[in-house]
């Protein structure tokens, strides 16, 4: 099935459906702006409620593989991983088209008669919100106190609130800076609420975001793939049993194995490769193991 062809009729679908809502589009219009008859629509997708939980679906794995690569990203600060983590959100929101049904389908996709959409939308929902707690924790740790959701509040309401002002036209700059606005607002908004004056005064109840258990699993799998990285890294600069040159060599592959699994979350016959070369050394065989798992 043409692939480009099912992505054309979503890309149009959605735009139809922010400007009219699901409800008020008709499936001929939709067909037409995708330049064939509704018959033919149909070959590729049997409803538009099937078409709008595949642009979901679409949307939601953009974002588990752009994410997923942040948060392999050693290199970024926990400071950095909040703007690039709105900066991310903002650009596979973008280049999916999806804003213009966000700001005038929110409701209705939040309280959507079907289920399946509904589901759909709450579990990206969520999943956004997780990795902005995660990401809002590991920065402030207990200064947050109960106040995550308050916080995700404000800095989504900002975002959505300066694209309905702005428009959809925002340069990637743009959206960069709007990630760093947004980065010191919620700096500011964790000072504040820490305040012996809203220590006992919240929006939302503590429990908010305990949901999910996929993205939480998949958030502790990132961070302790840093752990095992850190301690290969240790291994391979103090054990006494390797030479220098060995720990130039190791060193080199685990560069490689980093860089690798950046780009790509699973496992590949490179990283197999390298992860196997490393286990030549018995000291590194037993993190190498844990690498592995993780992997996978």
């Amino acid at each position: 099935m043409n692939k480009d062809k099912r992505e054309i009729i979503i890309q149009n679908a959605l735009r139809l459906f922010g400007e009219k809502g699901v409800a008020l589009t008709t499936v001929d219009e939709i067909a037409k702006e995708s330049g064939m008859t509704k018959p033919s629509l149909y070959k590729y997708f049997d409803s538009k409620e099937t078409l709008l939980l595949e642009s979901l679906s679409n949307l939601s794995e953009a974002l588990d593989r752009e994410v997923n690569k942040l948060y392999r990203n050693l290199e970024l600060s926990p400071s950095e991983l909040i703007v690039e983590l709105i900066a991310t959100y903002l650009k596979v929101v973008l280049n999916h088209n999806f804003h213009t049904l966000m700001f005038n389908m929110l409701t209705s996709l939040k309280n959507s008669g079907d289920e399946k959409i509904r589901q759909a939308w709450t579990d990206l929902e969520e999943k956004f919100y997780l990795w902005l707690e995660d990401s809002i924790t590991e920065r402030y740790g207990e200064e947050i106190g109960n106040h995550a959701m308050d916080i995700i509040f404000i800095a989504g309401s900002i975002l959505l609130e300066y694209f309905r002002f702005i428009g959809p036209d925002i340069p990637d700059q743009q959206c960069r800076s709007l990630a760093v606005y947004v980065g010191q607002v919620i700096h500011i908004l964790v000072k504040g609420f820490n305040t012996p004056e809203m220590q006992n005064i919240s929006l939302f109840s503590a429990h908010s975001l305990e949901g999910n258990c996929q993205v939480k699993h998949a958030i502790w799998e990132a961070r302790r793939l840093h752990g095992v990285f850190e301690e290969l890294e240790r291994l391979i600069r103090t054990d006494q049993l390797l030479t220098v040159t060995e720990k130039a060599s190791y060193g080199e592959a685990l560069k490689k194995i980093r860089e690798e699994s950046f780009e790509s979350p699973q496992s590949n016959v490179v990283l197999e490769a390298l992860v196997l070369y490393l286990e030549q050394a018995e000291p590194l065989r037993e993190a190498c193991a844990e690498l592995r798992a993780l992997m996978k």
